[in-house]
């Protein structure tokens, strides 16, 4: 998402993140068909419907200018003739009014052309949108950090959404830190942490991704202190096959440094009850608890 704040600088966030950009002109229409993807569908709406409005009161305009262009529309009521453009700019035409001379079929002409025209322009983003596959994964709120097998290990939560099962599912976890060359100059780096187990043939309920932090860690030795110096964040990703829809989806989420608690595991999200039926209980996906009271349970 973009946001302007002013000709020179720009708010740009990715993910739970925000940046500052300047000398870059990133206007609406700059990339009309992305933007008009990526917005929420009230300010998609809210858009169409400002164009609409604003299409009829010039094109009745333009009527007005002629004259007498339009039979049965009251002289000079700039009202009728707004109504009248709805009436051909939708191609309903109720009879009521119409074009008496040429100036009028004209103009009418041109309004019908844009009309067919603009129907199909949102037609095709309504329906794109509509048909977009989108995958309803749910992730925690925070990291963990604490021993699993023994092991210190940096673990990830999320959970499916849906009903329905996610195929050939894989994940991967990617940290995002400052660092410098050797001649002192800053950049940012990416490192890609070792999982172990990134793919998952049936996603349906819950999943845990566990990343072993040892000496070919990049965060091996490294505390809060340590991680907030290389103003550190972690990206995990997602991507499966949608067993209705048949395509692949795609979803993110990214955890700030401080998201991690440390020493603390996440609660059993899977209670199998006395019927011996395991349930899921997705109101403990956030939940998390110190590894030692885990432990004494």
């Amino acid at each position: 998402m973009i946001r302007r704040r002013s000709d020179r600088e720009q708010l740009v966030r990715i993910g739970d993140r925000e940046f500052l950009t300047r000398g870059l002109d990133q206007s609406f229409w700059t990339d009309a068909f992305h933007n008009s993807m990526s917005i929420s569908w009230p300010a998609f709406f809210a858009g169409y419907a400002l164009y609409f409005l604003t299409m009829n009161l010039l094109f009745a305009l333009l009527f007005w200018l002629g004259g007498d262009a339009i039979a049965n529309a009251r002289p000079g009521s700039l009202l009728d003739l707004f109504f009248f453009s709805i009436e051909t700019l939708a191609t309903v035409g109720y009879g009521d009014m119409h074009p008496q001379t040429l100036y009028g079929h004209s103009i009418a002409t041109l309004e019908i052309f844009i009309g067919m025209s603009t129907l199909a322009v949102f037609t095709g983003l309504i329906f794109a949108r509509f048909s977009r596959p989108r995958a309803r994964v749910i992730f925690a709120d925070c990291l963990t950090l604490a021993r699993h097998d023994g092991r210190p290990t940096l673990m990830a939560r999320f959970v499916n959404a849906r009903r329905s099962s996610v195929n050939e599912a894989r994940a991967e976890i990617w940290m995002v830190y400052s660092d410098a060359t050797v001649e002192g100059v800053g950049y940012r780096r990416f490192r890609q942490l070792a999982l172990k187990q990134a793919r998952n043939p049936i996603f349906a309920f819950s999943w845990m991704l566990f990343h072993v932090v040892d000496e070919n860690s990049p965060i091996f030795g490294k505390g809060a202190e340590e991680l907030e110096a290389m103003d550190a964040f972690f990206v995990v990703n997602f991507v499966g096959l949608d067993d209705v829809s048949g395509q692949n989806v795609h979803v993110r989420k990214s955890y700030a440094w401080r998201d991690i608690k440390m020493g603390e595991i996440f609660a059993d999200i899977l209670i199998l009850g006395e019927d011996r039926v395991p349930r899921i209980d997705y109101r403990q996906l956030n939940v998390t608890e110190p590894q030692d009271a885990g432990a004494e349970d």
